[in-house]
């Protein structure tokens, strides 16, 4: 049988150790056919069959990003983009110029800013934010999306002002005044102010309460919310993106990305989770059962539980083992008692799901890896494959654990905190003399504990080869620090087969080998020949999905 398509003339990077490079692969239909020399695959050439000519440049398996939050993302590719714009007059200039695409009294968003977007000795509050919009709601959110700011017209229009009771761990911040200063930390307190934008919150319900649309979305805001998606689906395809792990799970994002899926329309595969909230029953931790049973196709499938352990560093709210230098008595905010984990990963694990935990901190790490392990000792040991996403920070002691219980650590390298740009503070300061044990990507590495890469989209840019690059070209921020440089068949393999793995799909995706699902990216440059400060310059220049080219640059 003839192919479809060949991508000849090129360094192929397979991530198959059995036949790790090539000149050539075949693709029929939405299987990889053949992958070797070019002669042998060029064999099945037919009348109709298309071949790329990549002039030996490199050609890699289809980028798995393994930690996103797709629908936020999707949003946002519409805000204004202020990140590491640190002049006060320079923004009010840049947002006067996008309200001028915007309808008249339509809310103002920018995102992307920092906690110290403009230095310590001015805070972002209601008041900077009022000097340049004070007509209309204008909120600023953080590139981490644990805090957003409000002008004094949101405040009021979402009625948070004066202040609200709301639940452990998040925190409307109020001033000597008694009112509110504009800072909104964790989804309670911003959910309400975000609530004001076009789509009515429908895109961080994932994230914030793991619950659906109420009411329900309408017909017209369900198309609004597809084309939202497939935006955001589009933008990971231009970079390289054939699958993707969203972090924010509910039935209605399902229902929507299933909805492109019967039109043709998904062109990336999506792995959604269950997310448990902390003020959630126990019980419904198990209706992840119910969304693994409906969704198990290869292009869209669930089986896993999302769960946040505790917050982020820059707002003391990430839980430590101590206490914060300089924050005497306080070791952040976890969501979850230890007892309360203990026996909510129990529960998931039972089921057989895959769990997913958010844990930043020490103290949050060494949590999640009790609860693992605890379910292991009830439940028996099975290859569960749980994850922990991001730990910015691990003790020692609890290194090995990782390897020791077949937990994935789940890193983003675009946020270390020795990669060159990126800033330093507040999180220095937070770590204190533990920063040895912070970013400790090669350390977990080399205990033999399964890793994979991503960029947590839209905390950070989606750009697999910025985070690429962050990965080989991370300092050490001091003499103590162990070296943490990745080298770049690690980094591929974090970005592809890695991620595969963790959804237990690497019998047929993240490698470029014969009878595999065709999922590739074709770049603009031999990576093994680009030195690792000009990678986040690779491009991709056609991109494959599910057999199909999703993406092609003019």
């Amino acid at each position: 049988m003839s192919a479809d398509l060949i991508i000849t003339n090129a360094r192929v990077i397979t991530m198959d150790k059995a036949n790790p490079f090539a000149e050539a692969i075949a693709i029929s239909g939405n299987r990889i056919t053949r992958v070797g020399r070019k002669d042998d695959v060029m064999a099945l050439k037919g009348a109709k069959t298309r071949v790329h000519d990549n002039r030996g440049n490199a050609v890699i398996p289809g980028i798995i990003e393994s930690h996103v939050h797709l629908f936020i993302g999707s949003v946002e590719l519409d805000l204004l983009n202020i990140n590491a714009i640190n002049d006060v007059a320079r923004v009010r200039e840049l947002v006067s110029q996008h309200r001028k695409s915007l309808p008249k009294g339509a809310v103002v968003m920018a995102i992307a800013a920092t906690h110290e977007q403009f230095g310590r000795e001015t805070p972002i509050t209601r008041h900077l934010l009022d000097s340049m919009v004070s007509d209309v709601p204008f909120l600023v959110g953080c590139f981490d999306h644990h805090t957003v700011w409000a002008n004094t017209k949101a405040l009021e229009a979402a009625g948070i002002l004066k202040g609200r009771n709301l639940p452990v761990g998040n925190e409307i911040v109020m001033g000597s005044d008694g009112l509110a200063t504009g800072e909104l930390r964790e989804p309670a307190a911003f959910m309400p102010v975000l609530n004001l934008m076009p789509t009515g919150g429908r895109d961080y319900l994932g994230f914030t309460t793991g619950g659906n649309p109420e009411p329900p979305a309408t017909a017209a805001q369900r198309k609004v919310d597809e084309e939202f998606l497939k935006r955001g689906i589009a933008h990971a395809n231009s970079l390289g993106i054939t699958s993707m792990h969203n972090m924010d799970g509910n039935w209605y994002q399902l229902e929507l990305l299933d909805a492109l899926q019967k039109r043709g329309e998904l062109n990336s595969r999506m792995e959604v989770p269950f997310h448990h909230k902390n003020f959630f029953r126990l019980e419904q931790v198990d209706e992840a059962v119910e969304f693994r049973a409906k969704y198990q196709g290869d292009m869209l499938h669930s089986g896993r539980v999302k769960i946040f352990m505790d917050g982020v560093l820059e707002t003391l709210t990430a839980q430590m083992l101590d206490d914060y230098p300089g924050y005497p008595g306080n070791k952040g905010a976890p969501l979850y008692t230890h007892e309360e984990m203990l026996v909510l990963v129990q529960r998931a694990d039972s089921h057989g799901l895959q769990i997913a935990t958010h844990a930043i901190g020490d103290g949050g790490v060494r949590t999640t890896l009790d609860a693992y392990e605890n379910a292991r000792k009830k439940n028996g040991v099975r290859d569960s494959r749980h994850r922990i996403e991001h730990i910015e920070l691990i003790h020692p002691a609890d290194i090995h654990r990782l390897a020791e219980l077949g937990v994935v650590a789940s890193l983003q390298p675009i946020a270390g905190l020795g990669v060159p740009g990126n800033p330093r503070e507040p999180v220095l300061s937070r770590l204190g003399d533990k920063l040895p044990w912070s970013y400790a990507w090669q350390t977990i590495r080399d205990t033999g504990a399964a890793v994979a890469f991503s960029s947590d989209w839209p905390v950070a840019p989606l750009d697999p080869f910025l985070g690429m690059q962050a990965a080989m070209t991370v300092e050490r921020v001091s003499p103590e620090c162990p070296d943490q440089v990745q080298s770049l068949m690690d980094t591929i393999h974090g970005f592809t087969l890695a991620g595969a793995h963790m959804e237990f799909m690497e019998d047929r995706k993240g490698m470029l080998k014969e009878g595999y699902l065709a999922d590739v990216a074709v770049l603009n440059a031999d990576m093994e020949k680009t030195p690792a400060s000009e990678i986040a310059k690779v491009k991709p220049v056609m991109t494959v999905c599910d057999g199909r080219v999703v993406f092609e640059s003019l």
